[in-house]
């Protein structure tokens, strides 16, 4: 697999060296990795027929502000990349909310802040979930390593698209549960401090299946998962998609791509076969157990992760904390989901023990 690590300064006067870039890219460093260190903006633009083909890209550089849209290219031309970026606050000008707002408008999977303090840049490694891996530290060694685990990781976790098998399928009229969600919505909002404009993305989802023996519906192949950033509040049975029960990669009807996490939704409902409803949402639950590793959303393993907590694929009614990501409460009956306590999750959720494992 190809890399990237382009750091410095560039513009149109020959840019500049950095030697911070220079310390992250040796924690960095891979066999398969190209590495660029400052240089001409038109070097920097060439870059781009590169990323194509690269699975991880670090892109640190230093850019004229009338040039900054050249990183929101990088997703589009290759949305499967790990995207690791930087964002310089040193006149502490962005709140955290801002910080993860930009992360997820250019679609990058872990950044780093960099602040200065006593004269020296500090640096702190953060994802768009607004998890902190290490916490601002002079160390750039470290930061650099703390990078390269995170990176690596991800790079390890499970993905899988989602094909589109026809065109819009019927879907039952859950009004009960609809009107839960949309009770639950409002309580995410209260609970969710974060930059107003993403708000919506950050709920979660919800899915079904339909067991109520509706002959119109094939409800033995098919389930109901919320496309992608609806708004919850708003909620109806027009914002849900219907997917094939069972089928990895997800195969999905009609034009509106489900949510990111349908393909956990799908691993669950074939797990657990009493269970009928999910519930998503990026904030704790009270009391519920933890998951051990921190998943992003939509990478399969988290499905592994509910499945070990609790293995008894007889078991509903249940609830579990993703760590570093939100809750999941699994049903037979709505009326479970009327009970549930959610809490906030902390932001910025640090992890000290991450970097304390290096």
């Amino acid at each position: 697999m190809r890399s990237l690590c382009i750091v410095g300064t560039f513009d149109d006067n020959g840019g500049k060296f950095s030697k911070i870039g220079e310390i992250i890219y040796r924690s960095v460093k891979r066999d398969d990795m190209h590495y660029i260190n400052g240089g001409n903006f038109h070097k920097l633009q060439e870059t781009l027929y590169e990323i194509k083909d690269s699975g991880l890209i670090y892109w640190f550089a230093n850019v004229p502000n009338e040039k900054q849209k050249l990183v929101e290219d990088i997703k589009k031309n290759n949305n499967a990349c790990v995207l690791v970026t930087s964002k310089r606050n040193v006149e502490k000008k962005y709140t955290f909310q801002d910080l993860l707002y930009h992360a997820l408008g250019i679609k990058s999977n872990l950044f780093v802040e960099f602040i200065q303090k006593d004269g020296r840049y500090h640096g702190r490694v953060a994802d768009p979930l607004g998890n902190v891996f290490l916490d601002y530290n002079d160390d750039v060694g470290l930061l650099g390593k703390v990078l390269k685990k995170r990176a690596e990781e991800l790079l390890g976790y499970t993905r899988v698209p989602s094909i589109n098998v026809g065109e819009k399928e019927d879907v039952p009229n859950e009004t009960e549960f609809f009107e839960i969600i949309k009770h639950y919505a409002e309580v995410f909002h209260d609970l969710i401090h974060f930059h107003p404009e993403a708000t919506n993305r950050f709920f979660g989802n919800a899915s079904f299946r339909c067991e109520r023996g509706f002959p119109s519906f094939r409800r033995d192949s098919l389930i109901y998962v919320s496309r992608r950033n609806v708004d919850k509040r708003y909620l109806n049975r027009d914002a849900f998609v219907a997917v094939k029960a069972g089928k990895i990669p997800v195969n999905y009807f009609g034009n509106d791509k489900p949510s990111t996490d349908t393909p956990i939704n799908v691993k669950l409902y074939g797990y657990y076969p009493n269970v009928h409803y999910i519930l998503h949402a990026h904030t704790y639950i009270d009391k519920a157990p933890f998951t051990h590793r921190i998943i992003p959303c939509g990478a399969l393993e988290e499905a592994d992760e509910i499945t070990k907590l609790y293995p008894d694929n007889n078991k509903t009614n249940f609830s579990v904390n993703l760590i570093g990501h939100g809750s999941l409460a699994l049903a037979t009956d709505v009326e479970f989901m009327r009970k549930i306590l959610y809490v906030p999750r902390p932001m910025p959720e640090i992890h000290p023990e991450y970097a304390q494992s290096l």
